[in-house]
């Protein structure tokens, strides 16, 4: 009998071929969670940009409002301009029946009245829309005074401008002066006498305006002799 034992051979069996088997995750397996820090970015970027908006609104408006405001504020004062201006002789329109005249006689009487109300020589009278006037005296010392007389006559002191370094006026309007300008005026330009001024230019001390029956107001320029050297004109609007 044969003692010898055979030892069985171990071996493992392995398929000639494997295929890797990759396991997909389970069906309820939890999302990828989102970075917090990424989130609180974004977040607070939109707070921060629709406070910016709020605050550019606000800054645009106020500065609608202040353009407004000074719109208005333009509108009052030239609405004040034309009120001021609407009593002037020959720098406004309006009614103008009441304006200037013809006669001298009539421009004396304002003159004497004028001058016994207030102090100096009388330089200029310039009449107004309401039938009053108002005439320029200068003292010997270059003081100026402006006084009004009312369409009946009536005269006051407006003010007085203290003394300057100019002296005695060279020319004024006495009565015979005025009788010379009025004539040789409406000689040129028919119509109303609405201002005469005297000045210390000898080429053409005198210097007349006119309103004329079509409105327009004629500027003249006499000379010492009271002949026209100069002439312009302006309308009535």
């Amino acid at each position: 009998m044969d003692d010898t034992n055979s030892s069985p051979e171990t071996f493992s069996a392995q398929p000639a071929d494997r295929t890797e088997v990759v396991m997909a995750p389970p069906a309820d397996a939890p999302a990828p969670k989102r970075s917090r820090t990424r989130g609180w970015l974004i977040g607070g970027g939109a707070v921060l940009a629709a406070a910016l908006l709020a605050g550019g609104g606000i800054a645009l408006g106020a500065e609608i409002a202040d353009a407004a405001d000074e719109d208005d504020t333009t509108s009052s004062v030239s609405d004040d301009r034309s009120d001021d201006d609407s009593t002037d002789g020959a720098s406004a329109s309006g009614d103008a029946s009441n304006l200037g005249t013809d006669s001298a006689d009539d421009l004396v009487a304002m003159i004497d009245a004028a001058s016994a109300a207030g102090e100096g020589e009388p330089t200029s009278i310039d009449l107004k829309r309401d039938g009053s006037a108002e005439v320029t005296l200068e003292a010997a010392d270059g003081a100026e005074t402006e006084v009004r007389v009312d369409s009946g006559g009536e005269a006051s002191v407006v003010s007085t401008e203290s003394a300057d370094d100019d002296g005695a006026p060279q020319n004024v309007l006495d009565a015979d002066t005025i009788a010379e300008i009025v004539d040789a005026a409406l000689a040129e330009a028919d119509g109303r006498i609405v201002e005469i001024e005297a000045d210390d230019d000898s080429t053409s001390p005198w210097n007349v305006t006119v309103l004329t029956d079509a409105g327009e107001f004629v500027e003249l320029d006499l000379d010492a002799q009271f002949a026209v050297v100069a002439t312009g004109t302006e309308t009535d609007d």
